[in-house]
């Protein structure tokens, strides 16, 4: 969830920040507050003799969320409840005096028509900025529930409950997925007239208009490398379909956090016991173009997720480069495939059904390309970033 949010790279600079801390006699300081979420940053210096900076400090308050994201990757998610229920409490929790600064802001400054927040766990802030504000107020809907419902009892209850209280103050709530839509719908009992779909979109310059297979037959993974995303059930599928596919490589990438490294080494030690190692390769947190020319060095992408995913960014990430995708028949999985006609559904969850999916197709170099470049052409023609602007735009034009 927080690595949607936060992208992994942003935390790993957070996390290394230089200089970290104040200087005891500094000789100027700024401090400056972020009015959008309330994080702050103080910076000292001191000067030579002739007026040139000698030394530095940083220190640096994350807000609520930004510290649970910069924490996510070794913090479970017992740890985050107490912060989870105030955040949902909006005026009514610890952060009171930073969601005032954020709506005087908007109201004098910024003086918005809309404000659009980013996930469910924001829905305290809305009911404040829209008295303050007059503005219409809505709210994107993706991948709450996996994330409210690893939380400890009884902040895993209460939370819940903030989300269906605070919902109410909403004109919108978009989910990125029918099936996020109606899953949030029902474990919120959210208002129906008030729920919204508009599918995510990709930025799609960078990737190519046309793709060759690759020589080497290639199974990839695209996200974070963490247990809830299946990428071990993906490496175990990859040593049973390597007994049959004596050339077939697995390639790894997407964000990897501290608290990630014990489960991907887990992964490498079994591909060394198969002997598969020198057959396998793993990059983590790439950038956007590292990661375009990643994709199209694949013949097939998997990321088989244990959970029901609200959309999967990553299959329209593959497919924009003319991968095609094979994905359980769970989630929102379903849904994107159908839309976009560049992959295949696999019912057996085990890793033997996913080798079995993923050895028919690569068997298929005909199907293989196929799907692949009507994956391209509909995620081009249907998904693109400005496709879901203006769809999140009609929304709240309906309303006014």
């Amino acid at each position: 969830m927080f690595g949607d949010l936060y992208h992994n790279r942003v935390l790993e600079l957070a996390a290394d920040i230089p200089h970290v801390g104040q200087l005891e006699n500094a000789q100027g300081s700024s401090f400056k507050v972020s009015r959008v979420c309330g994080s702050t940053v103080q910076v000292d210096v001191t000067l030579d003799a002739y007026g040139r900076i000698a030394s530095i400090a940083v220190d640096p308050k994350a807000c609520a969320l930004g510290q649970a994201a910069k924490r996510a990757g070794s913090t479970d998610p017992k740890d985050l409840g107490p912060m989870t229920v105030s955040m949902l409490r909006g005026e009514d929790g610890h952060q009171k005096k930073e969601l005032d600064r954020l709506t005087a802001w908007l109201k004098t400054e910024a003086k918005p028509d809309v404000v659009l927040l980013s996930n469910a766990l924001l829905l305290g802030l809305g009911g404040q900025i829209k008295r303050e504000t007059g503005a219409l107020v809505g709210c994107t809907l993706q991948g709450e529930d996996t994330f409210l419902d690893a939380l400890p009892e009884p902040d895993r209850t209460a939370a819940w409950q903030e989300v269906e209280k605070r919902a109410r103050d909403f004109d919108a709530l978009i989910a990125v997925s029918r099936y996020h839509a109606d899953l949030m719908a029902a474990r919120a009992n959210l208002p129906t007239q008030k729920v919204h779909v508009v599918h995510n979109g990709i930025t799609l310059d960078g990737f190519p208009e046309t793709r060759t297979l690759p020589e080497t037959p290639t199974v990839g993974f695209l996200s974070r490398m963490c247990p809830p995303k299946g990428l071990h059930t993906l490496v175990d599928a990859f040593c049973l379909l390597a007994k049959s596919h004596p050339t077939v490589r697995l390639a790894v990438a997407g964000a990897q956090t501290s608290g990630d490294l014990a489960y991907v080494e887990e992964q490498q030690a079994k591909l060394a016991a198969a002997g598969l190692s020198e057959r396998a390769s793993i990059h983590p947190n790439l950038d956007r173009a590292e990661k375009i020319a990643f994709l199209s060095n694949l013949s097939a992408l998997s990321v088989p997720a244990l959970y029901g995913e609200s959309f999967g960014l990553y299959l329209l990430e593959a497919l924009a480069a003319g991968v095609p995708v094979v994905q359980p028949r769970h989630g929102a999985f379903p849904e994107v495939l159908g839309a976009t006609g560049g992959g295949v559904l696999y019912d057996d969850l085990t890793p033997i059904g996913l080798a079995n999916a993923l050895g028919a197709l690569l068997a298929d170099q005909t199907r293989l390309a196929s799907l692949g470049e009507e994956g391209r052409k509909n995620v081009r023609e249907r998904f693109s970033v400005e496709r879901m602007a203006r769809e999140v735009s009609q929304v709240f034009e309906e309303i006014r």
